[in-house]
């Protein structure tokens, strides 16, 4: 199954505006008892996900819709954004998790994970997630190369190539390969304006 990524800009009160439906996180975390879908074992995780009545998110279409992929991949990949973002600066991308941008950051020298921000029914099965702040001000003054090369090679470690069961499933991330990333990110950074920050939506 494919993940589609897509970074983008947007001040945080306008964030509500483009996505009807969704909801602000809770101001507390709760505990709830959630099944793994790995294991089938029920766990006690925390989370700040708000309540959602029974059969959320099953009610009318999402107000864009997948289109079929014909000629250029990265058209794909725009026309199926959703209207609000865009409309927004951004960059739309395939299977940057907060998985990957994690060691990004640490290989930035930030070590503030990302937030949801706002949290979509159930039923879409979306993820929308902040990336800090302190990484977004700093993109600017990066060395590029360098973090690309620090990046690369904590994707190329067993805990990014490697299955649970020690399969080895890749073979890493060259440095070029980070540093195409870490560019793009760059330079959607470039155009951002004041209030703005750095989003990442999440879809399968």
């Amino acid at each position: 199954m494919a993940i589609y990524t897509t970074f983008f800009l947007c001040k945080p009160k306008e964030l509500l505006r483009g996505f009807p439906g969704w909801r602000l996180p809770l101001a507390k975390p709760v505990r709830r008892e959630v099944r793994n879908p790995f294991t089938g074992e029920t766990m006690v995780i925390e989370t700040r996900e708000p309540d959602w009545p029974e059969g959320a998110g099953e009610g009318p279409e999402r107000e864009y819709r997948v289109v079929a992929i014909e000629g250029r991949y990265e058209d794909y990949l725009e026309g199926r954004l959703p209207p609000v973002v865009r409309d927004c600066p951004h960059w739309a991308a395939k299977g940057l998790t907060e998985v990957e941008l994690t060691p990004l950051f640490k290989a930035a020298g930030v070590e503030t994970a990302m937030e949801c921000t706002i949290y979509s029914p159930p039923s879409s099965g979306a993820i929308f997630q902040q990336l800090p702040p302190a990484f977004l001000a700093n993109l600017g003054s990066l060395d590029q190369k360098s973090i690309a090369k620090r990046w690369a090679a904590a994707m190329s470690t067993p805990e990014h190539t490697h299955s649970v069961s020690g399969v080895k499933r890749n073979d890493g991330w060259t440095v070029n390969e980070a540093l195409e990333i870490l560019r793009a990110l760059v330079a959607l950074a470039h155009e951002a304006t004041a209030g703005q920050q750095m989003y990442l939506l999440i879809e399968a």
